[in-house]
């Protein structure tokens, strides 16, 4: 089954905080993530992920899984989920390759 989410594209969290979340799924079952605070500690850890629907997919860590996002869906260059009950919006950028292209 296709994943509900972009391959290859950035997908960075529409936050009003400080908090971070970035994330860049691969077609070979992982993503790629950078997690934490803007002015804090942030960390870059790899996940694998599994498809569970048409519109959701399980995140997970070394421990098993870490998070469910359902309602998956895309309206122009944004990416909305429901994570843990609540609404994220991500902002899907450019593919990988395009992005160090000057």
């Amino acid at each position: 089954m296709k994943p509900p989410v972009p391959l290859g594209r950035r997908l960075q969290l529409d936050s009003g905080d400080t908090g971070v979340e970035i994330y860049w799924f691969d077609a070979n079952g992982f993503a790629r993530a950078i997690l934490g605070e803007s002015d804090g500690p942030q960390c870059a850890p790899v996940f694998r992920y599994r498809v569970l629907s048409v519109d959701s997919l399980e995140l997970i860590g070394a421990e098993g899984p870490i998070d469910t996002w359902t309602g998956i869906r895309i309206e122009g260059d944004a990416l909305q989920v429901d994570s843990k009950g609540r609404l994220k919006t991500f902002f899907i950028g450019q593919e990988a390759d395009k992005e160090s292209t000057p």
